[in-house]
């Protein structure tokens, strides 16, 4: 069965000098080889050089990105812009110094705290957040609402490097009855290729109870315009069986969050739990690999006094190929969990070492 993909150009006018974006349909069979399209900016209109077998499953660019085309953009600010009226949100990043690991690419947990910025400067830039509260609307604010995350999976097909210039594209889709799903991609500005998809579901919080809730048709009401009911996730969770404690042979016990890792709820950050799961990962597998695949799910907030211990097992695998998987659980001291999660990990694919040249937006 043939799916169609959409795949946009970002932009490169500056204020002054707008392009025009257009869109290549794609057909790309369900059982065929995944192809990463690329595409270059030839007299203002976009033309395919080439494609490049990528890493695995499909890349998914929902229809929501086809309402883009023949969109006149300029260079947005650094808190981003909405494309046709709000559909979409677009955002453009430079990958800064203290964002990078050892090898000059962008760390995983910059990557998520980025997702997550893309997110509350749409719902800025909608009018959707009073005050200074992140992502709150007038109906949360009366009932003592906020967003927390439920789950989150992201696959990076290549990080990005010190200095580069990347586009965030960002839209939200109603999630069932309780939840809205968030959707992302981080893409090069220079070619166009997909670098991270990500999918997240968040669900309602009361900041009082400190319980979820379902979704009060109050706050539907004021976001229902916004959200998107027949889209894909971009990236579908990889399933799994609940992880075996009893199996999990790497353990760091005594892990505590300091103040900057609690966030405007005063609880620990979502992105903070990354660095907990790789305190337990084993070193000859952070020091040879990558993260390609991560699913979070998040089962129980973190506050400031706990103390956790992270568990990792390595998944035995049959498969004779360079993928490793890692199960992962995080959990208070009491053995109430806090976090689940799977990770895949792939050779380091590439090194942003020796790169002379960046350019920037600013």
């Amino acid at each position: 069965m043939a799916t169609s993909r959409f795949f946009n150009m970002p932009p490169f006018a500056s204020t002054r000098n707008k392009s025009k974006v257009s869109l290549q349909r794609v057909d790309i069979t369900s059982n065929a080889i995944q192809k990463t399209v690329r595409f270059s900016v030839i007299n203002c209109s976009l033309k395919i050089n080439h494609a490049q077998p990528a890493l695995n499953d499909e890349i998914r660019v929902p229809s929501v990105i086809k309402e883009m085309e023949n969109e006149e953009i300029t260079s947005p600010s650094v808190a981003g812009r909405l494309v046709k009226g709000g559909p979409v949100f677009q955002q453009n990043v430079s990958v800064r110094s203290f964002e990078i690991d050892s090898e000059y690419k962008m760390s995983t947990k910059a990557i998520m705290n980025y997702l997550q910025e893309a997110s509350l400067n749409y719902a800025k830039k909608l009018g959707l957040t009073i005050d200074t509260r992140f992502g709150i609307t007038p109906g949360m604010r009366k009932m003592d609402l906020v967003w927390v995350f439920r789950g989150m999976h992201i696959e990076v097909d290549r990080y990005p490097c010190w200095g580069e210039v990347v586009q965030i594209l960002h839209w939200t889709c109603a999630s069932g009855r309780t939840g809205v799903r968030f959707d992302w991609t981080i893409n090069d500005i220079n070619t166009g290729e997909t670098l991270v998809r990500a999918s997240c579901l968040a669900v309602m919080m009361n900041k009082n109870t400190r319980k979820t809730c379902k979704f009060p048709e109050e706050v539907k009401d004021e976001i229902k315009a916004y959200l998107r009911e027949d889209v894909e996730p971009i990236v579908e969770a990889f399933k799994y069986s609940c992880p075996q404690i009893e199996a999990m042979d790497h353990i760091k016990t005594g892990l505590t969050p300091g103040w900057n890792d609690l966030d405007v709820n005063y609880h620990v950050n979502n992105a903070k739990y990354l660095d907990w799961i790789l305190e337990s990962t084993p070193d000859s597998i952070r020091d040879r690999h990558e993260l390609w695949k991560m699913n979070f799910e998040y089962r129980k907030e973190c506050l400031k006094d706990d103390v956790i211990q992270s568990l990792s097992r390595v998944v035995p695998s049959n498969e004779k190929n360079r993928e490793i998987e890692v199960e992962h659980v995080l959990r208070l001291e009491s053995g109430h969990q806090v976090l689940r999660a799977r990770t895949v990990w792939r050779t380091n694919s590439h090194s942003c070492r020796g790169i002379n040249s960046m350019k920037t937006i600013f």
